[in-house]
């Protein structure tokens, strides 16, 4: 895929982001596995707008924007590692402290172009203090979700994403009620729900 020129033929220096915190990428690593659930993607899901707010049940969600982004490492050692990275605005709905990782991440169900990153997807919410994996009740956060790029591959011109959504089951012992991946039942088989289809646009780079 050719990347869109803008008049200057000049290669532009990708940005290096700093990374603090990066070495908890284990801690803060997912891949965004639905549970057993099995893939049966809807072949024509709605068209879902950048930048329109979308109901995820347990999240609001406001897309920004798609870029690669490079990342060096926190030590001399290590070389720096590409991203896709999303970027988005997500509301945490309920009531409780939920996770950019394990709860948000996971529902991005689906990528096209597919990048399937060796240890998985990343999940962050940059604050002051570093990066952090927590999404306070009712507080608009900015979280990044982070696809690594393998040595020499080449950033898509725009990424889909089919996107999923939450909701809260209730069981008679508390252990069995909380936020889950929604899912409905297709062909005898649980497939998880797609709410719609959003492209957006990837910044082939982030200007220095």
């Amino acid at each position: 895929m050719t990347e869109p020129s803008s008049g200057d033929d000049r290669p532009r220096r990708p940005v290096l982001v700093p990374a603090v915190g990066l070495v908890l990428a284990t801690g803060l690593g997912i891949t965004a596995l639905l549970g057993g659930l099995n893939e049966a993607p809807d072949p024509n899901p709605p068209a879902l707008k950048v930048a329109a707010e979308i109901d995820q049940g347990q999240f609001k969600t406001q897309f920004v924007e798609g870029r690669v982004v490079v990342v060096k490492p926190d030590t001399s050692f290590g070389d720096p590692k590409r991203f896709l990275e999303v970027e988005a605005k997500v509301t945490n709905t309920s009531d409780e402290t939920a996770f950019a990782d394990s709860a948000f991440a996971a529902t991005l169900l689906k990528t096209n172009p597919e990048i399937k990153p060796k240890y998985g997807v990343i999940a962050i919410v940059p604050t002051q203090s570093g990066p952090s994996r927590q999404l306070q009740p009712g507080v608009p956060t900015k979280v990044l979700v982070r696809y690594e790029l393998e040595a020499g591959m080449k950033p898509p011109e725009q990424l889909t994403i089919d996107l999923g959504k939450r909701e809260y089951l209730k069981g008679d012992f508390a252990p069995a009620s909380g936020w889950v991946t929604a899912s409905e039942d297709k062909d005898d088989k649980l497939v998880p729900v797609v709410l719609g289809r959003l492209t957006l646009p990837v910044k082939p780079e982030v200007a220095s």
